[in-house]
């Protein structure tokens, strides 16, 4: 998939998010010291070592342990780092710890006595550790150079991120306590506020995340475009006819494309099929090589996930990588044999392919809850809610995941209502289409 080329209003726009991000960050970071309730897991060691050695500023010391990260990415690969990585990392790290600084500076005269007063900075910070992670995320310019170290060393040692980032985390701060007992008789930066930080800015980014992409695509209208178009292939090979059968719940389409399937003696491919393959199979493991390590809502997403969670969700793909690597998945088939394949937008991933052909069934809604009444054996109820929750579902996938809506007939080349000529009936029209199609194209 060929990377799109950014404008220089869009770079412009994405670099200055990111500056954004780092100086919230550095602010965060400031707020929670002078609360004197910790800090975050990632400073914890830098802060205390502050303590202990004050003849260096916080900040010098932030700055100086992500140089420590860049320098063991250096030594693990002998130097073989591109320079414009090299630049942004140092660039980050200098500014990190220049900005955080300047915030301690700034928030001299910020002094929270009471304990309500300091678990407010708490939340504070969270909020401000948050955000800077979402401007960091959708601008896509660089992480911070320990974080991909840990990306780094868990390639190396097969371990996923998060697994990773939890075990530096708890060494952070166990090296903190351990140092701050030693030299300074108490934890150093390890209190209760380092818990709720960590917590806090999680559940601050998931908001960002998950219920405003919207604010991200008015920052980014570009990232929309990127997004929705990026799993499409242009130099699929068409030698191959591809019949995409998308259907709404409870219209028989599954039963219809099977049919058909059977009829023109093709490989059969559903939205089960395709997603289970997605997940399991080698495609999910390249993907993952290979976009590792570029900086993608996934990427920074995860450095968080797991303080909000009562199991790792870096364990699941997430919904995006899923569909990502679902379209590898339908392209590979297409471009390998003929076939039908039903959901998982194969009609918008396969949109130009011009020997395919798009279906879309539906159905009146009374004929599609007494179908889904059968099939899965329950009332009338319960069929019309499942029916409205399938729906949804789709309209929202479709509406994440493309330019086009769900059931527009401008986005399918037959639409057809099989309540009005039965499954058998509307299996026979669509396969006399086909043929008639082929005959053209051929």
């Amino acid at each position: 998939m060929r990377e799109r080329k950014k404008t220089i209003s869009e770079l412009l726009r994405r670099y200055l998010l990111y500056a954004l991000g780092i100086i919230l960050m550095a602010c965060g970071i400031a707020v929670l010291i002078k609360a004197e309730m910790g800090v975050a897991p990632m400073v914890t060691l830098p802060y205390t070592l502050s303590l202990i050695v004050n003849a260096l500023t916080v900040g010098t010391w932030v700055g100086l342990f992500n140089f420590s990260g860049l320098l063991g990415q250096l030594i693990i690969r002998r130097g073989r780092i591109k320079k414009q990585a090299i630049v942004m990392q140092v660039i980050t790290a200098v500014s990190l710890g220049v900005f955080t600084d300047m915030a301690l500076d700034w928030l001299s005269g910020f002094h929270p006595v009471s304990h309500l007063g300091r678990l407010l900075s708490c939340f504070i910070s969270s909020g401000l550790m948050g955000t800077s992670l979402y401007c960091c995320v959708i601008s896509g310019v660089a992480m911070l150079p320990v974080d991909t170290l840990l990306r780094l060393l868990g390639a190396i040692y097969h371990r996923k991120f998060s697994t990773m980032r939890m075990a530096s985390d708890v060494t952070l701060s166990v090296a903190s306590g351990i140092l701050g007992l030693i030299f300074l008789n108490n934890l150093g930066g390890v209190r209760e506020g380092t818990i709720i930080v960590a917590v806090f800015t999680g559940l601050v980014l998931k908001l960002f995340m998950n219920h405003m992409r919207w604010f991200t695509y008015i920052l980014l209208p570009e990232k929309r475009l990127a997004d929705i178009s990026s799993v499409l292939e242009d130099d699929i090979s068409e030698k191959h006819f591809v019949l995409t059968v998308s259907h709404e719940y409870g219209s028989g389409g599954h039963s219809i494309a099977r049919r058909i399937a059977h009829e023109l003696n093709l490989p059969y491919y559903d939205s089960d099929i395709i997603q289970m393959a997605a997940e399991n199979s080698e495609f999910a493991y390249k993907y993952l090589e290979e976009h590792g390590d570029r900086v993608t809502s996934n990427a920074l997403y995860s450095l968080y996930e797991w303080y909000t969670s009562s199991y790792d969700k870096d364990e699941e793909l997430t919904q995006e990588q899923v569909y990502r690597i679902e379209a590898q998945v339908i392209q590979d088939i297409a471009a390998k044999d003929s076939c039908v394949i039903v959901g998982r937008l194969a009609n918008y991933v396969l949109k130009n392919h011009k020997n395919s052909l798009h279906i879309f069934i539906t159905a009146d809604k009374q004929e599609r809850i007494t179908r889904v009444m059968r099939k899965e054996k329950i009332d009338q109820q319960r069929a019309a809610g499942e029916i409205i929750r399938h729906d949804e579902m789709r309209v929202a996938h479709c509406r994440q995941f493309s330019d086009e809506a769900y059931g527009d007939g401008s986005s399918y080349d037959i639409t057809i209502k099989s309540s009005k000529y039965g499954v058998d009936r509307t299996a026979a029209i669509l396969l006399q289409l086909i043929r008639e199609f082929r005959l053209i194209q051929f």
